[in-house]
């Protein structure tokens, strides 16, 4: 359900050869995850980019990072995206992700709701923050969020059924 990356645009660097920006922007983008890591790193340390191109390079590895399993570096990388680009909303989901999938949900919930606040009809964000509250036992929150999912994305499936479930186990 995490985001997936988003191309980084050339205007974004500053004075970059053609010949040698072409490689790490592109590894940068590809969906392989350890070329990625090398790509975003080869293009922050270089120091080139503005800040919205070092956000989404910063983002994009931490997507990668969280692929390989290494959630640590995964959430560091996306408080560098969010420090260099406060309302990249994107970052707060997944890095919500990433800590509820370490169980620690109060972060992740934390997250949801400030990707809630920048983009009130971010239906993957109510879903999520449902699925959260869930696990924490909180089945009335988790009903909330799975009910206003369920109004921004009425076709869904996924949010139907935790929908139907959670009602289910509180007798509705």
């Amino acid at each position: 359900m995490r985001v997936t990356p988003l191309a980084l645009a050339l205007a974004g660097f500053v004075a970059l050869a053609a010949p040698a920006a072409a490689d790490p922007i592109d590894d940068c983008n590809s969906n392989t995850p350890q070329y990625v890591i090398d790509g975003c790193t080869k293009l922050i340390d270089e120091g080139k980019a503005n800040n919205d191109a070092l956000a989404i390079a910063h983002f994009n590895r931490a997507n990668a990072l969280d692929d390989k399993g290494d959630h640590d570096a995964a959430i560091a990388d996306y408080d560098q995206a969010i420090k260099l680009k406060p309302d990249y909303v994107d970052s707060y989901l997944n890095r919500g992700l990433v800590h509820e999938g370490k169980k620690d949900y109060d972060s992740a919930i934390a997250d949801f709701n400030r990707a809630i606040a920048l983009k009130p009809d971010f239906a993957r964000a109510f879903y999520a923050r449902g699925r959260a509250y869930e696990s924490k036992g909180d089945l009335q929150q988790a009903l909330a969020g799975y009910e206003e999912a369920a109004k921004l994305a009425p076709n869904n499936k996924a949010v139907q059924k935790r929908l139907v479930e959670v009602k289910q186990k509180l007798g509705q």
